[in-house]
């Protein structure tokens, strides 16, 4: 089975097991997700792709049984969880099933296979409660990521508000500058204008003493 895909398909899941958080999050408050349901549907499409990839490769080789393929269908079970996780997140789901695939009681279409077809029962029970413990544990362990994402991601969002708000005040504060030289200069354009006004019969008859010398002395 390729060991990559199934690497890269895994933390594809988890991150739009992100994404779906910060939809969800958003369509709580009412606000647009379209573009957001679009990458989960492009990210579910390509996972669900992926699994089947994986499992007619894990199909072939079980048939040929050239090697013990157990610790890779485990993989490939709980990539399977985390995918129909993410379609409960979505309400892609029943209530009833959403809530049985998000409590862990569900495995979807797969089952875990026991090498041993006579080991005793108590020790069977004993590897199923051990099995549940660490599927708790990586679902925690899951889950711790995506909030620690989501926590990095509101603490981004705040910095870029945060400078936002700075350069929305540094523009304001140049706005209310720039208004206050401007009325400044309108009041000297007002005063100038007045004092022209004022000083008008005085600059006339300035001018026409001016212009009678000039006329003086040219017919002199």
């Amino acid at each position: 089975m390729d060991t990559k895909l199934l690497a890269r398909l895994d933390l594809q899941a988890d991150n739009t097991l992100s994404v779906v958080f910060e939809r969800n999050r958003l369509k709580g408050l009412k606000l647009n997700v379209e573009k957001y349901e679009a990458t989960i549907e492009k990210h579910l499409t390509q996972l669900r792709d992926g699994i089947k990839v994986l499992e007619q490769q894990l199909s072939e080789e079980e048939q040929t049984g050239a090697r013990d393929t157990k610790s890779e269908e485990d993989k490939l079970i709980q990539l399977q969880v985390k995918v129909d996780k993410l379609d409960a997140l979505l309400g892609n789901q029943d209530d009833a099933t959403a809530r049985e695939i998000l409590l862990g009681n569900s495995r979807g279409k797969s089952s875990v296979r026991f090498t041993s077809v006579d080991m005793d029962p108590s020790d069977l029970e004993n590897g199923q409660i051990l099995q549940l413990q660490q599927r708790i544990i990586d679902d925690l362990d899951h889950l711790s990521l995506a909030i620690r994402r989501q926590r990095e991601l509101g603490l981004l969002i705040g910095d870029e508000l945060e400078t936002h708000a700075q350069l929305i005040d540094e523009t304001d504060a140049m706005v209310d500058h720039t208004d206050e030289r401007l009325r400044q200069a309108k009041k000297k354009l007002d005063y100038v204008g007045r004092k022209v006004k004022d000083n008008k019969s005085v600059c006339i008859v300035i001018g026409l003493i001016i212009i009678f010398f000039i006329l003086v002395g040219l017919f002199r």
